[in-house]
């Protein structure tokens, strides 16, 4: 860590100021504020456990698996409060995270213990110039923020499945969604950022601007320093901001028809259309169930050959309407969707890219899934297919951006929630069995990964592939220190 970043020059190492995990050390505190209140705004907080608002005044993470630990807390309220606290955070040696909509995973996170929280919750805006097509937001802002804002503009952007999700994360690891068929991932909507970054500086980002580190943040943007706001390119809003909402509920017998649709879709996706099948069990019948929730923007009449084929497989339930955007995703799969929303919540994820669809693969990990679940009562957990046109997303040149799996064609998501954690163990040894036979059958030579759904165990080709070795340069350049990016870490060497 740099030791010579502004402030004094006497060196505090963090292990002799930070106290243990839930400790209440009153003299830790105390010399915590000593180093940086003389440093912050009147409106910046520092914030610890035992304090009475330490769990509404900061956003709580929506998974408690694989944690961080926080021994202290702050919470800036200005660039230059941010700029102070990583300067003195590299001058005494007191690891951080920087957090926005708190909806990261991933088990690197659980590695980084006994560490401040940046919370930047007083970075939480929306600024739209309609005339201009571009939108501005705050480091925390979340997508459920925006849709509003642009809906009533007559204006819409590519976003996930979830409105809890923070923006920005969702921008740096790429953002997948029913609209990038139409428009791309959300990080090709983004124009520029505004960060503070490892030796302090304030500087901005964009095709023009510190170019190099404007490609990094396009696929590993937490590993180059904290973005207090980030501007987008937005576009007119399709059928009025009006989408087709069609869900349908399917027993075990329907699976294969499913697989069937999603192959059909590997060559036939319009970029009106998405597709997600999830699949779930019932332990009071004893029974598997499966989940389409299929969106199309446009009327009616135009999406009823995409959702005959649904109809066909015979489901015991079915849901249609049309919802303007901005309640799509809390209207999705019977309303069940915003389930990803609710925090504190143990979620343990694995993920998969496809190339292709390969029916007897998914036959096989629905079967072994619902094996595990029979055998395993106090099991919880859902696997799912995200499926979008990906014609957009391929339209941009694969050098643009660190991000490199833009020709995959179908997102797996195996997401587990158990209580029961004496089945841990066994748990991660059926999702890495699961995700091993996806990617044999995937139609790529190795496991590609979605950032923001990975696990933490891939390595860093799986993430970058062949922009590894040009990201580690940027990395190099900009954070030699290897100050950010903790819980998925850039290797700074070969």
């Amino acid at each position: 860590m740099c030791t010579s970043c502004g402030g004094s020059t006497t060196t505090i190492v963090a292990k002799d100021i930070l106290p243990e995990a839930g400790s209440n050390s009153v003299d830790s505190a105390v010399q915590l504020i000593d180093i940086f209140r003389p440093h912050l705004s009147a409106g910046a907080q520092i914030l610890f456990p035992f304090d009475k608002s330490w769990a509404t005044e900061l956003r709580q993470r929506w998974t408690t698996w694989e944690h961080p630990s926080f021994t202290s807390a702050i919470k800036p309220a200005t660039e230059s409060d941010l700029v102070s606290i990583v300067k003195l955070c590299a001058q005494h040696q007191i690891p951080f995270l920087a957090t926005g909509g708190g909806h990261g995973a991933g088990m690197g996170y659980g590695t980084i213990k006994n560490a401040m929280n940046i919370d930047l919750g007083n970075f939480s805006s929306v600024e739209l110039n309609a005339e201009a097509n571009e939108m501005t937001v705050g480091g925390a802002t979340l997508a459920a923020q925006v849709y509003e804002p642009l809906y009533a503009a007559g204006k819409e952007i590519p976003l996930g499945r979830s409105r809890c999700v923070g923006m920005v994360g969702l921008t740096l690891g790429g953002g997948i969604g029913s609209l990038q068929g139409r428009h791309g991932l959300v990080m090709d909507s983004l124009l520029s950022v505004r960060m503070v970054t490892a030796r302090g500086d304030i500087v901005t980002a964009s095709r023009t601007e510190n170019a190099d580190l404007f490609w990094a943040l396009r696929g590993a943007g937490t590993n180059f320093g904290i973005i207090t706001q980030a501007t987008y390119r937005v576009y007119d809003a399709i059928n009025n901001g009006q989408f087709i909402n069609a869900d349908f509920i399917y027993q075990a017998k329907s699976s294969r028809g499913l697989w069937d649709i999603l192959k059909w879709a590997d060559e036939e996706m319009p970029p009106e259309l998405s597709i997600a099948v999830a699949s779930g069990y019932d332990h009071a019948e004893g029974q598997a169930l499966l989940i389409a929730c299929v969106e199309y923007y446009g009327p009616l009449e135009d999406a009823q050959k995409f959702l005959d084929p649904f109809r066909a497989l015979d489901p015991i339930k079915t849901g249609i309407t049309s919802v303007p955007w901005p309640i799509l995703s809390a209207t999705a799969q019977f309303g069940n969707e915003e389930t990803a929303c609710k925090r504190s919540q143990f979620v343990n994820c694995y993920t998969v890219g496809l190339g292709q669809i390969h029916t007897d693969t998914l036959e096989k990990v629905f079967n072994m899934f619902i094996d595990f679940y029979r055998a395993n009562p106090g099991y919880e957990g859902r696997f799912g297919y995200q499926k979008y046109c990906n014609k957009k997303v391929m339209a941009v040149p694969a050098s643009e951006t660190v991000y490199p799996w833009r020709n995959i064609k179908t997102q797996v998501l195996l997401r587990n929630m158990q209580t029961d954690h004496s089945i841990d163990a066994e748990v991660d040894a059926l999702m890495r069995s699961m995700r091993s036979a996806l990617a044999a059958t995937s139609g790529f030579d190795g496991l590609q990964t979605y950032m923001n759904y990975a696990h933490g165990d891939e390595d860093s080709e799986a993430l970058y592939g062949p922009n590894l070795s040009r990201v580690m340069e940027v990395k190099r350049k900009w954070d030699p220190t290897n100050m950010f990016g903790r819980g998925r870490p850039i290797p700074i060497s070969s």
